[in-house]
């Protein structure tokens, strides 16, 4: 949070010579008359003192909230009212999650026995084929020729399933007929009968799959593939679930080359590969990125490990794109720098820095001629077997540079050894180093559950995390140290969510949870965004307004302590356009046998709610019926909420929808009894009786007169609706057509209106609707009004908002009548020499009397008249500036010009994946078929994208909300725009018992514009680059590392540590394959 209050320079200076004084008598002063006959700070603290009475009187004359809050108590005596017992509910929730998630990971154990099993007791066959497959569906079938045509429409799923069989996902540089697939899918079918019965036995279980180490992916229930983006690049071993499933985490420092030889493509591919790298990391991991010539240094300003997260990635990923290939190279240099690193990080003291178990060198060169067996005698040899650095290395290129030495590095370090000569190698060759971290657990038998962080589910089910366990090979003849791959169950967000106290937390209240990294899983302030696949890390305090309290909480939640703290903070609306600040209790406790832990936030005003007496009963069912289908003139908005449970209510029904889904429920009511919530039912059918009473009350107070005392005038404004929101969902309009209005606000729990009323629950909100620029074609703007109802009995609790839409003429009557004064004074009436606002909490216009601004009423008042604006913040306006790291904003990078490209880099390079003696005669028509050579190297003209096709992706924006400074009921003072001879006199006072401030100020000067940008008065959101040093010079946050590290074991041996690529076919061969290839596309 920043508080920004702007200097102020106050022209000071006087001249006494009298000659200047003629110069002003007759040049100057005329155009200071717009400050001349402005009332004093008395008179206008009595006009605001006396629009607040007039607002007051709405309790008698239009909302009658202590009338309504009488028959609220009257309808609820018989009931009970029951204090909300913060522990008792995240203590309850907490096990009920746990045993859900219990029954998942119970599900993924006997999945992981059985392809174990299975595996075990295959047959390894060289001439197997897919006929010999049972029951092999291909998810991506476009033509539907294989799986969509078993499919039936799931509601659970969003989408057709088959829950009998799975389907398989193989990615599209592996060639899907080879023995090595071929084999893995034979013995891994058997996995379908396990799945069916962990689907049939929890009524819960979403996705089940087996990621394979060789790179299909196995999904139950069988579905087709949802493709993002014109080709399908997923691969199971990158995801992030696999990555941490398949070995435990990872301390990595990317050591580059970047000397003269590897200039042009040698470097792109270099380039390619470390993001490739970058992204088999996840929120455990740590990396840094060096890059060797004559001398080493680290890439970019991230000068230290950091955390692998989405931010610290992309960041690296940018940086990398700008390394350039000059000198000669000295790899004992580039090595000695990276042994240096580790010695730095391994003596930090840092908290929260560091992975501390797998240890490893990823070198990227085009060859080399010198082993740094010195440097590795002095820096890795002389440690403890334990502790040594692991080195992996990859010769990247068509090198004509030997590449022994390379493999000897790596073979002599634990590493692994793999070349790159192609831009389609990089994504199977940099990943070749997952399963030698795996043969430690591997040796050891250890199978430790893992989860996740979220992601967005590639088979459309939302926010998700997985938990994960590896797959081992135990057959007699394999190795005992090898992996087959990771098995793994989804869980969504929402379920996790469906276990949350809703009736008892209230519109505000809330529950959320986070992991060891301090980053959430769910919480109501989380954005999804279902067609940006790249969801990033985001920390309990990038989403809740920072404080020194709520990282204390962050830490306790980290380190699986149970408590309760109350903790003034910040709190946004629901629109993120206003802002307050409150107390409110935090309970927390970690959820057992996973690594989250759980929290519960409730506002203060959230202590007590009504327990209803007795059942919901038959005629209780009738009788609801009744209230939902009179044919008044008021309309009745329901919430969409799920009061019974096999509703299928989402919050896309309409109003409408929702009443007729409840009345068809009730009309069935015998069947079902039990199906309904009794609490929501029951509130429900009090909400309706007391609204049909209050409603016709408030009709009867329709016309308000508006008299101030001693005046003559009898002024008179329609009120054009009045409303009321309820604690159980309800919302009542009258007149019924005016119910357009409120449907927008159909849920009033998520309503920014609702929640701010019960906030200030003695007062009256005004709220304008929010715009951001002028208003065109409205005839006359309307405001709303509202006051909370909370019932009386006991204890407080909420039970209501009312309110009324009023045009804006009423409110300019109102501001009018309030601020009469007598001759030598001007007024709100005088709108040529003064004009007066009323500004809402959030310095958004509310009412202006000037017709000039009528077309701006609910904008920000900085864009209205920005040198007001100025004046007021810092005096009787603070604000709180907000970064928002889950914005979205167009994607650009797709843009490209109108000029045809010559050559392209491919893609997917079939010159380096199928480049084997048996390439030509087996493989050519599945590469026909599965890839268009011919777009690799040459491109049809192309134009920057359309604004239709324009992609969103995830960026940071800053927006700031304003709030009234608690300190502050007044201001006035002098502005001096545009540096004119000018001046502008201003005065401003609350009114009392409302969210309004009212303001009168001279005219606007002539030809003097101010934008807002020019007053730093920042209010709706904008995109910002978070500057470099920012990011590399932020403080780690606390975090606590997974409690086991499996990163050695003496049986480990390294028989296989990478080796050149088989049977390599002649360049002719090549040339031909390609040339052929291209005359195939052209001639289709």
């Amino acid at each position: 949070m920043l508080i920004y209050t702007p200097k102020r320079d106050v022209m000071a200076a006087r001249c006494t010579s009298s000659a200047f004084q003629t110069f002003l008598l007759v040049f100057v002063l005329p155009t200071l008359s717009f400050g001349m006959n402005m009332p004093n700070e008395t008179l206008v603290r009595t006009w605001a003192e006396q629009l607040g009475r007039n607002i007051a009187g709405f309790d008698k004359r239009s909302l009658p909230f202590t009338t309504i809050r009488t028959f609220f108590d009257e309808s609820t005596k018989e009931s009970e009212v029951e204090e909300v017992n913060g522990t008792a509910l995240i203590l309850e929730m907490a096990d009920q999650v746990a045993q859900m998630l219990g029954n998942k990971t119970a599900a993924l154990k006997r999945a992981v026995k059985v392809a174990e099993s299975a595996a075990a007791r295959h047959n390894y066959s060289e001439n197997i084929k897919e006929s010999n497959l049972v029951n092999y569906y291909k998810s991506k079938d476009d033509a539907c020729i294989s799986v969509c045509k078993i499919l039936e429409y799931s509601e659970k799923f969003r989408q057709g399933i088959n829950a009998s069989v799975s389907s398989v996902h193989i990615p599209v540089e592996i060639y899907d007929k080879d023995p090595e697939i071929l084999n893995a899918l034979k013995w891994s079918h058997e996995l379908d009968k396990v799945f069916r019965e962990n689907y049939e036995e929890d009524k819960e279980i979403l996705w089940q799959y087996f990621g394979s180490q060789t790179g299909f992916m196995r999904s139950f229930p069988a579905s087709k593939w949802r493709q993002t983006g014109e080709v399908d690049l997923y691969d199971v071993r990158r995801r992030p679930w696999y990555t941490q499933g398949s070995s435990s985490p990872k301390d990595m420092l990317i050591l580059i080359d970047t000397s003269g030889s590897v200039v042009g493509q040698s470097l792109q591919l270099m380039k390619v590969a470390v993001k490739s790298i970058l992204d088999t990391l996840g929120e455990n991991d740590f990396v840094q990125i060096v890059q060797f010539a004559k001398e080493a240094v680290t890439v970019g300003c991230m000068k230290r490990f950091v955390q692998a997260n989405y931010r610290n990635k992309k960041y690296l990923s940018r940086v990398v794109s700008e390394m350039k290939a000059e000198e000669m190279a000295n790899i004992s240099k580039g090595l000695e720098y990276a042994f240096d690193q580790f010695d730095q990080f391994e003596n930090s003291t840092e908290a929260g820095v560091g992975a501390h178990c797998n240890k490893m060198i990823m070198l990227l060169t085009d060859g080399s001629t010198d082993n740094g067996d010195e440097v590795f005698k002095r820096r890795n040899f002389n440690r403890p077997l334990k502790n040594r650095v692991r080195v992996f290395t990859y010769a990247v290129g068509q090198n004509p540079n030997p590449v022994k030495d390379l493999k000897w590095m790596a073979c002599a370090n634990r590493g692994y050894f793999s070349e790159i000569p192609a831009m389609g190698a990089i994504r199977a060759r940099v990943q070749e180093y997952l399963p030698v971290l795996s043969r430690p657990a591997a040796l050891g038998d250890l199978k430790e559950l893992k989860w996740g962080n979220i992601y967005n589910d590639s088979l459309g089910l939302g926010l998700v995390v997985t938990v994960t366990l590896p797959v081992y090979n135990r057959a007699p003849s394999g190795s005992n140290q090898t992996i087959l791959g990771v098995m793994g169950i989804d869980v969504t967000t929402e379920q996790m969510k469906r276990y949350s106290p809703v009736w008892q937390l209230g519109p505000s209240g809330y529950t959320f949870a986070i992991n060891t990294n301090g980053y959430v899983i769910f919480h109501p302030s989380l954005k999804i965004h279902d067609d940006i696949e790249d969801t990033p890390n985001l920390d309990f305090l990038d989403i809740e307004i920072e404080s020194e309290a709520k990282d204390k909480l962050r830490g306790d939640m980290i380190d699986g302590k149970n408590g309760v703290v109350e903790i003034s903070s910040f709190d946004l609306s629901v629109d993120e356009n206003y802002v307050h600040e409150e107390r409110r209790r935090y309970f927390y406790t970690p959820i057992g046998n996973t690594t989250f832990s759980l929290g519960l936030s409730l506002p203060s005003y959230q202590k007590f709610i009504v327990k209803h007496s007795g059942p919901f009963t038959k005629a209780n069912a009738t009788e609801l019926i009744k209230l939902l289908e009179e044919q008044e003139d008021r309309a009745k908005l329901l919430a969409p909420w799920k009061y019974y449970k096999s509703s299928e209510v989402t919050d896309s029904y309409n109003s409408s929808d929702v009443v007729r889904d409840l009345v068809a429920a009730l009309q069935n009511y015998s069947q079902s009894p039990d199906t309904f919530d009794t609490e929501m039912m029951k509130q429900l059918h009090l909400d309706l009786r007391v609204s049909n009473i209050s409603i016709k009350m408030m009709k009867d107070m329709m016309r308000v007169t508006l008299t101030s005392p001693g005046s003559a005038d009898n002024d008179t404004a329609n009120i054009t609706a009045v409303f009321m929101a309820t604690y159980g969902g309800l919302t009542t309009v009258s007149p019924k057509s005016m119910s357009s209005v409120l449907e927008r606000y159909q849920d009033p729990w998520k309503s920014a209106y609702f929640r701010r009323a019960l906030h200030y629950k003695q007062t009256f909100m005004f709220h304008a609707l929010y715009t951001t620029d002028y208003q065109e074609n409205m005839t006359s703007p309307t405001v709303m009004v509202t006051h909370s109802v909370f019932g009386s009995k006991k204890e407080e609790k909420p039970v209501a908002v009312i309110g009324a839409i009023v045009d804006h003429d009423f409110l300019l009557q109102m501001m009018n009548s309030s601020s009469k004064s007598g001759d030598s004074v001007y007024s709100c009436k005088d709108v040529d020499n003064a004009v007066c606002f009323l500004l809402d909490d959030g310095a958004f216009v509310v009412a202006a009397n000037h017709p000039d601004y009528h077309l701006q009423i609910g904008r920000f008042l900085g864009h209205v008249d920005a040198g007001l604006m100025e004046q007021l913040y810092g005096s009787v306006y603070h604000r709180v500036e907000e970064v928002d790291y889950q914005a979205t904003c167009v994607d650009y990078g797709n843009e490209t010009s109108a000029a045809p490209l010559s050559f392209r880099i491919p893609s997917i390079n079939l010159v380096f994946e199928l480049l084997t003696v048996n390439w030509w005669n087996s493989v050519w028509t599945w590469a026909v078929v599965n890839l268009n050579v011919y777009s690799w190297f040459s491109s049809p003209p192309t134009v920057a994208a359309s604004s239709d096709d324009q992609e969103e992706k995830i960026c940071i924006k800053q927006r700031a909300q304003y709030y009234f400074n608690p300190n502050l009921e007044e201001t006035n003072g002098i502005i001096y725009p545009c540096n004119e001879n000018c001046t502008r006199d201003y005065l401003a006072r609350r009114v009392p018992d409302t969210n309004l401030l009212f303001v009168i100020i001279s005219p606007a000067c002539p030809n003097c514009y101010e934008p807002a940008s020019s007053k730093n008065l920042v209010q709706e959101p904008v995109e910002m680059a978070l500057a470099d040093n920012d990011l590399c010079n932020q403080t780690a946050r606390y975090r606590r590392n997974p409690a086991k590290c499996y990163d050695f074991d003496t049986r480990e041996t390294n028989p296989v540590c990478g080796g050149p690529l088989t049977s390599p076919v002649s360049v002719v061969l090549v040339v031909v394959a390609t040339l052929l290839t291209v005359i195939s596309a052209r001639l289709s």
